[in-house]
């Protein structure tokens, strides 16, 4: 009689971790989540960017900065240079918003492995975000190539697994489980 409750207790519980995951088993992330304290607060005192530019005054400290080796200068590069991560986040199921950046695709031009960023164009158009703002995301869904100009919820297991490319690098990883198209909650 125990061996046979103990085979159905397992028989269960095989069962229920094999049940698809739903959206609510996924903690949902901002960007800033995947942010430690000490880069958030870095982050939040930079100065801010002007985009007048030239050497001007209206062209602001930031940019006169970058050639005297100013200390904003210097807080700015450390800030998008950072891979520092929350290792609290490894191995969690999360769901984070973002614009896919293909890396890899399969025979169809399907996107199989792509970097997950928080604005469009970036590692294409623009210097690429810190790596601590990057995750790499490998999936077996099929994403057509021309479907990286809309934002997508991904959900997945996080990891802290770093990924180099010539695009970027990442502080992040996931295994997609679902992905979805955007819809602003």
């Amino acid at each position: 009689m125990v061996k046979s409750l103990y085979m159905a207790l397992i028989l269960t519980l095989v069962a229920f971790t094999a049940l698809p995951a739903k959206a609510e088993d996924y903690k949902t992330l901002e960007w800033t989540d995947l942010l430690p304290e000490e880069d958030l607060k870095k982050m939040e005192q930079l100065p801010e960017i002007s985009h007048e530019g030239g050497e001007s005054p209206a062209g602001g400290a930031l940019n006169q900065a970058f050639g005297n080796q100013d200390p904003a200068a210097a807080a700015w590069n450390e800030v998008l240079m950072s891979a520092n991560v929350k290792g609290e986040l490894n191995n969690k199921k999360v769901r984070v918003p973002g614009f896919i950046v293909p890396v890899e695709y399969d025979a169809d031009q399907n996107v199989t492995a792509f970097f997950l960023v928080p604005y469009f164009g970036a590692c294409i158009h623009v210097p690429p975000p810190p790596p601590n703002q990057i995750i790499f995301v490998t999936n077996k869904q099929k994403i057509q190539g021309d479907m990286i100009y809309s934002p997508f919820w991904i959900s997945g297991t996080l990891t802290t697994e770093t990924m180099s490319h010539d695009l970027a690098k990442s502080a992040y990883s996931m295994k997609a489980d679902k992905i979805e198209e955007y819809t602003y909650e």
